[in-house]
């Protein structure tokens, strides 16, 4: 019998794809899981949609008011039911072999894995270029194994990316709630310090852009940024990469008119 995966999908107000995500889920070539949609307070007919799909491991969790994507996705690892986790945001979708290939990937690796990702592939927001994360250039030596260095300068992992042991979330303490913005690169972050990462070197996922994204939010990114420099200011002063990081945040900064705002902010110690 294969190990069974609780699959997570937090979702708000995404009546027109939400049945698209939960397709290419029931879609996988791997077939031993439960399908858990968080839904965050949606206004539309979000539930409707979802009682429509006949298919008895979808589990559907109303939540009264919204609360953000971070609270939905705890939300779902605490009601899971199993002890391998993944995660699909609701306006996304997973190639038919995505799970097949990340528990193979999984249940090869030693205990010291907490974490197996794919590559993800979308349309940038011209609507005619693709783009792919990580990107192909990079080297697989970076991509495998001890991250937690390479992630503190750039997160390659996206969530519908990944999948992970449950112990894992639980020993970390699950999603910042706080945070509005980047909470997946700042988790992802606090299991790496403890676990190694897999890696499956394919297109797994394919991303779509909904208008209203919180990753468009820059204010929320500039303030997450500050607080994981906060949080790791010492590691990254040790690998030299603290003038680097704070120049990259800045100019983001300067574009968006929050230059003295965000310069003050990354002096200080920032608890959430």
């Amino acid at each position: 019998m294969e190990t069974m995966v609780s699959i997570i999908i937090p979702t708000y107000n995404r009546e027109n794809v939400i049945e698209r995500a939960i397709n290419s889920i029931l879609k996988q070539t791997y077939t031993s899981y439960e399908i858990i949609v968080v839904d965050d307070g949606s206004a539309d007919n979000t539930k409707d949609v979802i009682e429509k799909i006949q298919d008895s491991r979808i589990r559907y969790i109303a939540l009264q008011e919204n609360q953000g994507v971070a609270h939905a996705r705890n939300i779902g690892i605490q009601g899971a039911k199993y002890e391998y986790i993944a995660f699909l945001d609701s306006d996304d979708e997973w190639l038919p072999n995505k799970l097949e290939l990340q528990m193979m990937k999984m249940l090869n690796a030693s205990e010291k894995y907490g974490l197996v990702y794919c590559r993800m592939s979308g349309l940038l927001r011209d609507g005619k270029n693709r783009f792919v994360c990580p990107h192909q250039d990079y080297v697989k030596e970076i991509l495998e194994g001890d991250l937690f260095k390479p992630l503190l300068m750039q997160n390659v992992i996206g969530t519908p990316a990944m999948l992970v042991r449950k112990e894992c979330l639980e020993q970390v303490g699950g999603f910042k709630e706080a945070l509005k913005c980047l909470e997946d690169w700042e988790l992802i972050l606090r299991i790496a310090k403890k676990w190694k990462i897999g890696f499956v070197d394919k297109i797994l996922v394919e991303v779509h852009k909904s208008a209203g994204s919180v990753s468009t939010n820059t204010a929320w990114y500039l303030v997450a940024r500050c607080y994981m420099v906060s949080l790791y200011r010492q590691e990254i002063t040790e690998i030299g990469a603290m003038d680097k990081m704070k120049a990259e945040i800045l100019s983001v900064a300067k574009d968006a008119n929050l230059y003295e705002e965000i310069k003050e902010l990354l002096t200080r110690d920032i608890e959430l």
